[in-house]
């Protein structure tokens, strides 16, 4: 039976190589509009030299593997994320897509979603921006309300290229509603729920619209570690693994954030709460160490698999 594979900065690893995995974070954000995002706005080297200290930090607690959620036009960078990978070992994923208005270029709004799933496919096929370096998966985002026409034509953009690539979507969603507006979307194109995350879901507090997307086999990802509550997220966390989705979770952090507009990249979060607090918290609540291997190993191997 062939191994599963996964796309990383560095070129395509077996999914079983993919270790302890942080599947939600940023290495730099940029929320300058996309008219006037771009690499002029600041040193790679600088961004380098910053951040590879948190990276270091989670490398020696044996973090193997980091998702970067930065899309493209919100400072998605795959020549930082190749140098750091480089530099200390850690194994990043990148993707492509796009996210949503304001952060959206006019040819977006004008192009047919057809054409942008074109763009989104060569850089599969091709490398991003002149790179050899390949998506890992696709990023989206979604308003937590009824989806804009070009919310829905992004989605839609997603689909066809998960469809041609095997590329996993992850959508910015925060709402139930509006996760099962994205999964009918997605069901439209005969996109498997399993090829899909929804994104900041411990953000809704309906856990039975959670569990209504979760139903549908879709990942659940709990990403606001450090920053929300651990008593919030602890909340969820149990209520899934009550309702038997031990095998759809996902734990990340959403840190970091070096940001562009902000002298010396502003105040980045590091990326240890999960390893230091928030595991012993869930030992101590008596979940056992399978099923935290399950969520933070096994769990990302399986989502973020090609095909």
């Amino acid at each position: 039976m062939q191994m599963a594979k996964i796309m990383t900065v560095q070129g395509e690893i077996d999914a079983a190589d993919l270790g302890f995995t942080l599947p939600h974070e940023h290495i730099l954000v940029d929320f300058g509009g996309a008219q006037t995002a771009c690499a002029d706005r600041y040193d790679r080297d600088e961004v380098v030299r910053t951040m590879r200290p948190y990276v270091e930090q989670i490398v020696a607690a044996g973090i193997r593997s980091f998702v970067d959620c930065s899309p493209m036009y919100l400072a998605r960078d795959v020549r930082v994320l190749r140098a750091l990978s480089e530099q200390t070992g850690m194994q990043f994923i990148t993707n492509t897509g796009q996210y949503k208005e304001p952060y959206l270029p006019q040819e977006t709004f004008d192009i047919a979603a057809e054409a942008l799933a074109d763009q989104w496919i060569r850089e599969w096929e091709e490398g991003i921006d002149g790179t050899d370096v390949r998506p890992g998966f696709i990023k989206t985002a979604v308003e937590p309300q009824p989806l804009a026409a070009t919310q829905q034509k992004v989605v839609t953009a997603a689909a066809i290229t998960s469809r041609a690539t095997g590329l996993t979507i992850g959508t910015h969603t925060c709402a139930g509603i509006a996760a099962l507006h994205v999964l009918r979307l997605l069901s439209a194109h005969r996109v498997d729920p399993a090829k899909w995350i929804f994104i900041h879901a411990h953000q809704e507090t309906d856990f039975d619209l959670v569990r209504m997307v979760a139903r549908e086999g879709s990942w659940i990802e709990l990403d606001g570690i450090g920053a929300a509550s651990d008593a919030s997220i602890l909340t969820m966390l149990l209520k899934l693994l009550d309702a038997g989705f031990d095998e759809q979770v996902l734990l990340s952090h959403d840190a970091g954030w070096y940001t562009v507009s902000e002298p010396n990249g502003g105040s980045p979060r590091p990326y240890t709460h999960l390893c230091e607090s928030f595991l012993p918290l869930m030992r101590e609540l008596g979940i056992d160490e399978p099923t935290i291997h399950r969520i933070t190993v096994e769990n990302p191997a399986r989502a973020f698999a090609v095909g």
